[in-house]
C-alpha cells in the first residue's frame, strides 16, 4: 500500500516546520530531541548532535519507508542497486538506498552532505507528493505568498536583501553564476535587468529576476515560483531552496 502521505504528515512535515522562518509554526513543532537518540558515533567518538542533526537521521529513516522503485520512475532518477542520483542546484547528489544518507560529488570524490535545508529539500521533494504522475510545470509564475492566505506568509524581504546588496553592481558576474549553475536566460519581464529560469531539481525550475541598484532605488531580488510548486515541494521547503540558490550563486561570485 502506498502510505507517502502518512509518512510525510506524521514524519518529514514537523521536521521542515523546526527551522521554519514562521515562528507560530516553530512552537507547533515537534521536539526533535524526542524523534531521535541524540547519542551517535563519528570517528570511533561519540558525540551529542544538534537539534539539526537529529532531524536529518530522521529524515533518513523516513525516506527509507518509501517505495524507491516509485520513486525512481516518478522522477525518472538515474540510480544503481546502490544509489539514487539527482542534480540539486547545479551540484550532482546520492542517495544511499540502504541507509539513506546523502553524499555530494566533489570531483571524483563523493563527501557526506550535513547541510540541514539542502538533505531536507531533497527528502521533501521526493517524499511530499501524492499523486502518482506529477503535474508539468505550467510556465505560470507567482510568489511564494501567492500560495498562501494572506498575511500568513513570513517575508523573505530581509534575507533576500542581504543577498540583491551583495550581487549590487555585478550584473554580469550575477549573469555567468546563473549560466553556470544551468540557468536559461529569458526575456526580461517587469525592467528586470536580468531573468534567468534556473534548473534546481529534476524536471523543476524556478525564475529568478534581478534589479541593479542606483542612486534612486536599492538593488531588488525576486523568486518567482511555478503555479504547480506546491505539488513538487512543501510549502516550508521553498525558503530553504530559495537560501540554497542564492547562497550557491554567491559562492561563484565570490
Amino acid at each position: 500500500p502506498n502510505n507517502c502521505s502518512a509518512v510525510y504528515q506524521e514524519g518529514l512535515v514537523p521536521l521542515l516546520i523546526q527551522a521554519s522562518p514562521t515562528h507560530c509554526l516553530l512552537l507547533l513543532a515537534t521536539s526533535a530531541g524526542d524523534l531521535l537518540d541524540s547519542i551517535k558515533i563519528r570517528n570511533g567518538i561519540k558525540y551529542i548532535m544538534d537539534n539539526y542533526e537529529k532531524q536529518v537521521y530522521t529524515g533518513r529513516e523516513l525516506f527509507l519507508k518509501y517505495d524507491q522503485d516509485k520513486l525512481i520512475e516518478k522522477y525518472g532518477l538515474k540510480h544503481d542497486e546502490e544509489y539514487l542520483y539527482l542534480k540539486y542546484i547545479g551540484t550532482e547528489y546520492r542517495i544511499n538506498r540502504r541507509n539513506g544518507a546523502i553524499e555530494y560529488a566533489t570531483g571524483e570524490e563523493w563527501t557526506d552532505c550535513r547541510e540541514y535545508t539542502v538533505v531536507m529539500t531533497i527528502y521533501d521533494f521526493l517524499c511530499c507528493s501524492e499523486q502518482e504522475i506529477l503535474p508539468p510545470l505550467t510556465g505560470q509564475w507567482q510568489p511564494v505568498g501567492r500560495f498562501v492566505t494572506a498575511g500568513s506568509s513570513p517575508s523573505t524581504d530581509p534575507f533576500v536583501e542581504k543577498y540583491a546588496r551583495a550581487f549590487f553592481g555585478k550584473v554580469e558576474e550575477l549573469k555567468q553564476a546563473c549560466i553556470c549553475l544551468g540557468g536559461k536566460q529569458t526575456k526580461r519581464l517587469a525592467g528586470a535587468d536580468l531573468t534567468f529560469e534556473m534548473p534546481v531539481l529534476p524536471e523543476f525550475s524556478v525564475l529568478l529576476q534581478f534589479w541593479d541598484g542606483d542612486e534612486e532605488f536599492p538593488p531588488k531580488i525576486l523568486l518567482l515560483w511555478d503555479k504547480v510548486s506546491l505539488s513538487y515541494l512543501h510549502f516550508e521547503t521553498t525558503y530553504y531552496l530559495q537560501g540554497d540558490l542564492l547562497k550557491a550563486i554567491l559562492q561563484i561570485i565570490g
